[in-house]
């Protein structure tokens, strides 16, 4: 039996904007070593960005072997 890994980053879409949940320490991290964010951006936990750039941080997350969904 497999196990499953554990989700590192929700992906919620609200039209134009993509709000990004660390759900583990790995996803938190990685978040604040590779994203350049102002303090208004994060919400309730949640780094908020626009669609245009979210498929790239998506990509790096996964390339980087997190968990993301």
């Amino acid at each position: 039996m497999s196990q499953m890994k554990e989700t590192d980053v929700m992906v919620d879409r609200h039209g134009s904007i993509v709000g990004l949940s660390p759900m583990t320490a790995a996803g938190r991290e990685w978040i604040e070593e590779h994203c350049q964010a102002e303090s208004w951006q994060w919400l309730a936990g949640t780094l908020n960005v626009d669609m245009r750039y979210a498929g790239d941080i998506v990509a790096g997350m996964q390339a980087d072997g997190l968990t993301v969904e």
